[in-house]
């Protein structure tokens, strides 16, 4: 399978999507039911054994669904409109909390915005406003995700949060727009992803499981460059 048609590109995403908001991985039936999709379980279950067979799609152990792979992820982001918008519940709640700021100091009011975004996102949001001058938020939502149970896994996170220092350096001399990461394509491990953006004082990234709810997060990325300055 050298290039997926609309087809088997939707039932993927569809997998991704309910994957990002479940946690678990997805069966055929499953996926039918709740995506009302216009074919049958039987339909689904050979499309998902062909994506399987393709590296889009992993089975965690016998008789489960299946579960997403980076080579997945990267196929959804390259999809994505960047431009995305926050529910309108959601804009709602970070309007009112701005409201109660009373600080003009824009590295402040970042910060006190960074730290409002972990409880949405439940991910980890690292602000770099220079290459020595970082400040990260969420690292306990991180790992509280249901990847990071396993030892190795968290192992490995626990090291990219001793290297921020180098990794900041690098992400506020290289990132210049709107950059999405899977695994190990960016400065952090096999099992994070991050969406990455210049603003006016600095580089915001937003770092979390590959199952990170991307759509979402880049309508964050968007709302903050837009309150806190490009």
């Amino acid at each position: 399978m050298k290039t997926l048609d609309k087809k088997y590109k939707k039932i993927l995403y569809a997998i991704i999507e309910e994957y990002i908001e479940s946690k678990n991985p997805i069966a055929s039936e499953y996926l039918v039911n709740k995506k009302k999709l216009d074919c049958c379980s039987a339909t689904v279950r050979n499309i998902m054994l062909e994506l399987d067979e393709a590296g889009y799609l992993y089975q965690p152990y016998i008789s489960a669904g299946r579960i997403p792979t980076n080579l997945a992820y990267r196929l959804y982001v390259n999809d994505l409109n960047y431009e995305q918008k926050l529910s309108k519940k959601i804009e709602t709640k970070l309007e009112s909390f701005l409201n109660t700021l009373t600080i003009n100091d824009v590295s402040q009011k970042s910060k006190f915005l960074a730290k409002f975004y972990t409880d949405i996102s439940k991910n980890a949001i690292l602000l770099c406003f220079s290459p020595y001058n970082y400040y990260i938020t969420g690292f306990s939502d991180v790992l509280s995700q249901p990847e990071f149970y396993e030892f190795e896994k968290l192992q490995n996170l626990s090291l990219v949060f001793d290297n921020l220092e180098s990794i900041c350096e690098s992400l506020f001399e290289n990132v210049k727009n709107t950059e999405i990461s899977i695994g190990v394509e960016g400065s952090f491990s096999e099992n994070l992803s991050s969406i990455k953006s210049r603003f006016s004082h600095g580089v915001i990234t937003i770092i979390g499981p590959t199952r990170m709810d991307y759509k979402q997060n880049l309508a964050l990325i968007n709302y903050f460059k837009n309150k806190i300055g490009d």
